[in-house]
């Protein structure tokens, strides 16, 4: 019982040392809406405003929508909606699957 406590605390470093550092630049990419709240698709970094490390905004056809930033992780990205309060999934579209002509 005494590890768990031992870990717990060096756990939520490394997820906090991760969030600010390396999050930004995993999300730099393409991304294909696969679940939740439709926000757009095609979204790309450049369409994505960051206020703060939590809360974002995507500009998409005009249209701006507030989210909060759950994570990105393992090609996922993350998002819960700040009105309605429902996750969404978006999944990142690779250059070769992006540019291919099958």
């Amino acid at each position: 019982m005494k590890k768990t406590f031992r870990i717990l605390p060096l756990l939520l470093f490394l997820l906090l040392i991760d969030r600010f550092m390396f999050l930004p630049g995993r999300m730099d990419g393409i991304w294909q809406y696969d679940n939740g709240v439709f926000m757009g698709d095609p979204i790309t970094y450049d369409d994505i405003v960051i206020l703060n490390n939590f809360e974002i905004q995507i500009s998409k056809s005009g249209k701006l929508h507030s989210c909060y930033l759950l994570g990105c992780y393992f090609g996922n990205l993350f998002l819960l909606d700040t009105y309605t309060l429902q996750y969404t999934r978006y999944i990142e579209l690779k250059e070769s699957n992006f540019l291919s002509t099958e």
